[in-house]
Parts: C-alpha cells; sequence; structure tokens
C-alpha cells in the first residue's frame, strides 16, 4: 500500500516544482536588476538605468545578444515597477505573470535613458511616489506636501525639473515635496484628477498650482498656504511670553534681532524657521532699528543684530548664545544640537514593559505608550539630531525613549531585535509591536507611532505564537519578511482594522526571525495572513487593503462558501432541487493561480448570496480527495465548474483563457442564472409605455464594454425591486428605431417609466437615471414611486 502513496508524493513535489520553479541568478529580476527584495521604486530605477546605460543595443552593436539581454532586463524592470505585477511575482514567480503580463519587448533609444529618465532620483529632497505608496505617504499623513505630476515623455516637464529642483532645496523642511512620474504610474494621476503635464499640487486640500512656473511664485504659492507663528517681541511682553504663559515658556527660543544694516531674517525666511521648529523652539523678533519704533529690549539683551538661542524660560543676557548664520536649516541644525537628547529608559519603566510584554502575549497594561528606540550602544543614540522632534509632533499619549541594550540585561534579546538600531512601541493595552520600516527618518517615526499605539496589533515571539495557539482564541496572524514591500504596505493595512472590526487580535510573526514557526504553519509566499476560529484556519496570500482584510474575516465567520467532501457533493449538487445552482472551484492548495482565484471567488459568493437564494458556492480541495477530481475529469486547477439551475442539464467550465477576476466570473455566471430582467424590443411601446406599473429599462449594445459589467448590477437591481418595479433591457443593435425614438446616445443608459395615467402611453423618453451602482438606482427608483404615489393621492 505505500507505493501508490510514494508515488503520489512524488508527483506533487513534480508539480510543484513545475508550478514554482527554482530562480536562478540569471532568472531572478531582483539579481538581474542588482537590487534587494526591498528595494523601493527609486532604488529599481537607479539600478535599471544605471544597466540600460551599459547593456542597451544602441551601445553594444556588434553583440547579437544584445537585444535579448536588454528585453529581459526591460522585463524585469516593468514587472518589479507595478505594484500588482511584482506583487504576483513574489509570490508565483514568472509562472504568476502568464495571463497578465506578456510586455518587457519595446524599449526606447540609449539616449532617452540617458537625459530623460528617472529626473528626480538623484535629488534627496524630492520623495519619488507610486500608487503603491501615495495614499500613506500624502493623504494620509497629515503634512503638507507639494507635488509635481510630470511625465517622461513631456518636454515642459523637463524645462521646470531645475526649478522644481531648486524649489525642493529652498523649501525642505518647510513642507513636503514629492514627484510622480504619470507615464509610469497613470492611474494614480488619474486619481488625482490630474489631465495635463505638469500639474503641480499642494495636499491635503488639493489645490492645483496655476501660476508662472518660476521660483519666486511657487515659493510665494507654497508659503500662501502654510501657517507660521512668528512673535514679535517686546520689553512689554517679552516677560509674559517667556516666563508666564504654559503655552510658550516650556519651550526654548530662537530670536531675530534686526538693526537698520538688515542683519535678521527675512520675513519670509523668519516663517520658514517657525514652522521647521514648530513645537520644538519658540520663534521671534525684536526691532533694534535706531529711532521712534526701537524697543528697550535690545538694550537690555544687549543685542541690536544676529540670532540667538535662549533656553526655555531663559531669556536674558548670559543664557543666550549665538547663531552664525541667517539660513533657516542651518539655524534650525544649530538648535536641535542645543536642545537635551531623548530620555533613557527608566528602571522603573523596564520592569513595566517586561510585566506588560515578556510573559506571554500581554501580560498587563501601561498607563503610556512608550515608544523606544533599541540602540547597540550609547554613541548611536546620539546619532540623528532630528529625533528630539518627536516629543513634541507625537504628543503627551507616547513617551519617548532610548534603550541602549548593553545596559538593558537581555531585553533586546528577549524582543528579538536582529538588527539594531530598531523603534519598538510598547503598548498601553499590553504587547509591543516593532517598526521593521527600512526608513526610519522623523516622518516615518510619526507615522508609525500615530498608527501603533491605537492599534491591537502585536509582535508575537515564539512563547507568545505558542500560547496563541493553544488558546483557541480567534487571531488574525500575519506572518512576513521585513524585506518584502508587500509586506509593509500591509501591515500598514492591518494597524488599521481595528477601526472596521471590533475587539480583533492581531498579531505578526517576522519569518526571516522566526523561520522555524512559518515552516510548521507551511508559509510558501509572503506575506501569508491566517485567520484561527474555532479549531479552523482560514488563509489569504499577498497584500490586501483593510477593506479586503475586514471581508476576509467576514467571510470566515458567516462563510459564503461551502467546502464540499464527494458525500457533500452527492447530496448537495448531484441531487439539487430544480431552481438551484451550484458554482464549484475544484483547486490545489500549492496551486498559485488558485491561491490567486481564492479571494476573487469569496467576493462573488458573497455579493451573489446577497441577492440571489438559490445560488450556492463551493470548493473541492484536489490534494485531499484526488480520486474524486480525476473521476470527475478535473485535470487542471483552477477548475470552475457551474451546476445550472437545470439538474438535467450537462455542468459548464469556466474558459482557461478568461480573466479569474470577480468581475469576469460574475459577467459569465449571470448568463446562466435565471434572470428577472426582461428583454424587450418593439413591443417596448406596449409591454411598457402603456403598463400602469413602473419600470426600469436598460438601454445597451452587446459590443459595449460599460454595458457588459453592468448587466450582473441589473440582475441585481431586479432582485431588489421586485414586487415594486419591473425590470427590462433593450439590445440598440437589434432594435435601433427603440432605442432612437427613446433619444438614446451612449450606452448603457438607464431610463425610469413611472406608468401609464388614464390609459394614455406615457412619454417614451423617461427619466434618466445617472448611476451604475445597485444600492443608489434602487433609492432613486423608489424615492420616484413614493413621490409619484403621494402626488395621486393628493389629487384624490
Amino acid at each position: 500500500m505505500a507505493a501508490p502513496r510514494t508515488v503520489f508524493i512524488f508527483l506533487t513535489v513534480l508539480l510543484s516544482a513545475i508550478i514554482w520553479p527554482t530562480l536562478t541568478d540569471d532568472d531572478d529580476f531582483y539579481k538581474l536588476l542588482g537590487v534587494s527584495k526591498d528595494a523601493d521604486n527609486r532604488s529599481i530605477r537607479r539600478a535599471f538605468k544605471k544597466l540600460a546605460l551599459q547593456k542597451h543595443p544602441d551601445k553594444n552593436p556588434n553583440d547579437k545578444n544584445a537585444h535579448a539581454e536588454f528585453v529581459r532586463l526591460n522585463r524585469a524592470y516593468e514587472v518589479l515597477m507595478d505594484e500588482e505585477l511584482r506583487k504576483k511575482y513574489d509570490q508565483f514567480g514568472e509562472e504568476g505573470l502568464k495571463d497578465d503580463f506578456q510586455g518587457g519587448n519595446q524599449y526606447q533609444s540609449w539616449t532617452f535613458y540617458r537625459d530623460n529618465f528617472g529626473i528626480y532620483d538623484d535629488d534627496p529632497e524630492i520623495i519619488t511616489l507610486s500608487r503603491a505608496d501615495f495614499q500613506q505617504t500624502v493623504i494620509n499623513s497629515g503634512e503638507t506636501w507639494f507635488v509635481n505630476f510630470y511625465s517622461t515623455f513631456c518636454s515642459h516637464c523637463h524645462q521646470l525639473a531645475p526649478t522644481w529642483r531648486k524649489f525642493a532645496r529652498e523649501m525642505d523642511g518647510v513642507l513636503r515635496i514629492g514627484a510622480v512620474n504619470c507615464a509610469e504610474d497613470p492611474m494614480l494621476c488619474q486619481s488625482q484628477n490630474v489631465m495635463a503635464y505638469p500639474s503641480l499640487v499642494l495636499y491635503p486640500e488639493g489645490i492645483f498650482f496655476n501660476g508662472p512656473r518660476e521660483m519666486e511664485t511657487l515659493v510665494e504659492f507654497a508659503m500662501s498656504r502654510v501657517s507660521a507663528e512668528v512673535h514679535y517681541i517686546k520689553n512689554s511682553n517679552y516677560k509674559a511670553l517667556t516666563e508666564e504663559w504654559d503655552q510658550y515658556a516650556f519651550r526654548p527660543w530662537v530670536v531675530d534681532f534686526c538693526d537698520e544694516h538688515d542683519n535678521c531674517l527675512s520675513v519670509t525666511n523668519r516663517r520658514k524657521l517657525s514652522i521647521m521648529l514648530e513645537g520644538v523652539a519658540n520663534v521671534g523678533t525684536v526691532n533694534c532699528i535706531d529711532g521712534v519704533s526701537e524697543d528697550n529690549l535690545c538694550d537690555k539683551l544687549k543685542r541690536t543684530s544676529g540670532i540667538v538661542y535662549y533656553p526655555a524660560r531663559k531669556m536674558d543676557v548670559k543664557s543666550g548664545k549665538e547663531i552664525l548664520s541667517l539660513d533657516p536649516k542651518e539655524i534650525v541644525t544649530t538648535v536641535l544640537n542645543y536642545l537635551p537628547g531623548l530620555n533613557k529608559l527608566e528602571d522603573a519603566e523596564v520592569e513595566r514593559i517586561i510585566s506588560a510584554t515578556m510573559g506571554g502575549v500581554s501580560g498587563g497594561s501601561l498607563n503610556s505608550g512608550i515608544l523606544v528606540y533599541f540602540v547597540p550602544n550609547e554613541s548611536i543614540a546620539s546619532i540623528n539630531p532630528e529625533f528630539k522632534k518627536l516629543p513634541s509632533k507625537i504628543g503627551d499619549s507616547v513617551k519617548i525613549r532610548i534603550g541602549v541594550c548593553t545596559e538593558l540585561d537581555g531585553l533586546c534579546e528577549g524582543l528579538f531585535l536582529a538588527e539594531l538600531p530598531k523603534w519598538v512601541m510598547f503598548k498601553p493595552a499590553g504587547g509591543y509591536e516593532i517598526n521593521y520600516e527600512r526608513k526610519t527618518g522623523v516622518h516615518e517615526v510619526i507615522s508609525f507611532s500615530r498608527e501603533s499605539v491605537l492599534s491591537p496589533m502585536i509582535t508575537l515571539s515564539p512563547g507568545a505564537y505558542k500560547k496563541v495557539l493553544e488558546s483557541g482564541e480567534e487571531w488574525l496572524i500575519d506572518y512576513f519578511a521585513p524585506w518584502c514591500p508587500p509586506c509593509q504596505r500591509l501591515l500598514h493595512e492591518l494597524r488599521k482594522l481595528h477601526n472596521s472590526i471590533n475587539e480583533i487580535k492581531i498579531g505578526t510573526v517576522d519569518c526571516v526571525a522566526h523561520a522555524e514557526i512559518c515552516q510548521q504553519a507551511a508559509i510558501g509566499s509572503y506575506p501569508a495572513t491566517k485567520y484561527y476560529k474555532d479549531g479552523k484556519v482560514y488563509s489569504s496570500v499577498g497584500f490586501h487593503d483593510v477593506n479586503f482584510l475586514a471581508d476576509f474575516i467576514e467571510d470566515a465567520k458567516n462563510p459564503r462558501v461551502k467546502e464540499l467532501t464527494p458525500q457533500d457533493f452527492e447530496e448537495k449538487i448531484n441531487s439539487r432541487a430544480e431552481g438551484v445552482t451550484w458554482l464549484v472551484d475544484y483547486f490545489a492548495p500549492w496551486c498559485g493561480p488558485c491561491q490567486q482565484l481564492a479571494p476573487e471567488f469569496r467576493k462573488l459568493a458573497r455579493e451573489v448570496t446577497k441577492v440571489s437564494k438559490n445560488v450556492f458556492f463551493g470548493t473541492v480541495d484536489c490534494d485531499a480527495h484526488r480520486n474524486f477530481c480525476s473521476s470527475s475529469g478535473v485535470h487542471a486547477y483552477p477548475t470552475l465548474r457551474l451546476f445550472s439551475s437545470n439538474s438535467r442539464q450537462q455542468p459548464f467550465d469556466y474558459p482557461n483563457h478568461w480573466w479569474r477576476d470577480y468581475g469576469s466570473i460574475n459577467r459569465w455566471l449571470s448568463e446562466y442564472l435565471p434572470s428577472k430582467v426582461k428583454k424587450v424590443g418593439n413591443d417596448f411601446y406596449t409591454v411598457v409605455l402603456s403598463d400602469r406599473q413602473p419600470w426600469l429599462v436598460d438601454f445597451y449594445a452587446p459590443w459595449c464594454g460599460h454595458c457588459i459589467q453592468f448587466a450582473p448590477v441589473l440582475e441585481i437591481v431586479a432582485e431588489m425591486l421586485e414586487g415594486r418595479a419591473m425590470v427590462a433591457k433593450v439590445n440598440c443593435d437589434q432594435w435601433p428605431g427603440v432605442c432612437q425614438s427613446a433619444g438614446i446616445r451612449s450606452y448603457p443608459t438607464v431610463r425610469l417609466y413611472l406608468g401609464s395615467k388614464d390609459g394614455s402611453p406615457q412619454p417614451v423618453q423617461g427619466y434618466s437615471v445617472q448611476s451604475q451602482h445597485a444600492e443608489t438606482i434602487v433609492q432613486i427608483v423608489d424615492n420616484a414611486i413614493g413621490t409619484k404615489r403621494k402626488r395621486v393621492q393628493d389629487e384624490l
């Protein structure tokens, strides 16, 4: 009996080798470009440009392999720069790209890559943005951004580039400067209503700049949209400002003394300085120009010009420190050096942290969040003076501390901090979360702190992980690798999940630090999310947004897809009643395309079962039931098979060469479902216009893509309106006269006919319904029907 089992294992391994090919250095896209797997778009673009200038066929005319080699490089670049393609490549290798990407063969000239490619990649002040990070980095940041939407192929964009670089250097620290290449990311630009290049847009308001694209006007526009507090200090108010008013007195002061020689900051630079030091130090100016307006404070402080730093509550001659610069950025650097460093973890705090986090999942709670910067030794703690801004930026709800690992008696080892330095949030409710972001500047740390302190998501150590699995409680666990960009984006989404699902428990496992755990959990690609509930495990692979995650958990709690055994199949499908439809997904757990289909299939089941009571969805695991699948004629995975409402009819398979996404499968499925939408033609005039009942009519053309997409929505509308209004559709290719008489000029067009009155046909134009969303259409129809009934009652 062992032989068949051995053969099966061998075949499974062989198939896995076919589906999951081992990539050589020559095949792996990351190694082709010479970048790490956590490389961002800027790094990928810079690496590709360097290779393009070396290996382009234009530069190697005598190399017969130059074209093929460059096509391979170009393919690698195009895949890794596209968020969706890169995600599929990371999960499934090139096998996962078969249905989605056949590109890479077209490329530009060598001079294009030299002169026009990656025009802002060497400018550290300009952040290159993409669809993958725009929402998180710009929209959700709460910061002011000025973003240049440009195109590689736009001459005006290249003309603007030197000015934009100069502007970015000038405004660095005042607001954040970004750039989006719309030639590479057109969907992002369309979503931001960018229709022309270059477009300069100020966020968060989304204000488009419309003036001359010159340095002076750009600075003037940006400064007019930011707020700055500059104090005019006098002898009459300096005591109140520096000692009595708590909102100012607890911070140091940077004071600008102005004399008749203008040895002081300009008005604009003074405002810039105030913005750059917001929350860190107050900015003020004193008039020391000879004359009536000269202030006595100049004599009292023995200053008539220059910039002076005063510690908090100490604006006096002895305490002042002169700053020998009029450049705002240099002044900020000096001020930060004057400020005290972050406090170290206190012994009592260490004890509370150990009590709250090291005893397992969550051994207790803290009074507030504690954000700790763990460093290997004390000299590292002072590397980035910008971190001194953090307490004022993050606020009192989180304490900021330095943790020197050599002084903490094994705490860092207990947290499994593989690489240092590292930021860790110890949460008020217990537990902790490690920040795995590659970039850990002030902006990134602030973002991590704000997200993490409110989120129940915690990092799981091996001990905590074991307790979670043994507890039998519901947990969502994310298995990830710190180098994986989709993993990092998923962490942001997981931190927001508690806003959608109450009392959710979320844990994360670092598969680099804890490889054995991930091997035992059969993690084959990153990120992998598993929901543990009632002894069952529900799996999801890859990056997904918070809405998908909420649906994923809802599907686990209230599954619309039934896991079928051969016995279930006989009872539920082969013996189904007339009018009952089943759609079944035959899959293998190791099959990449099956994993891609799974969330689309669950979404289809969720949406269709909302309105169709006699349509059911199931899955068959062909690894567990291989004989059954084989005898059912299933020889490829995934196979989607429809068992229609006519039980005597043979089942239908979804075409293998079609897209396996929710919309495509839904349109295919709707063709086989019983329809409540009536097809009308020339009888439109009698069936619809002469009927006293309300009718909703879709005028469409069979070749129209939007019409095809709208068809399943119309079926949902018909279900929702049953008993209140009839629903019909008219094929305008087949019945052009009907559509012309109704004044139809575009497809699909939806019209509402409220019913004839006194036996007279109603107007052929009807009422236009300007929506293609089921709930909105139903609301419009119900409101119109209600208004008509009220009018009739009033007339009676």
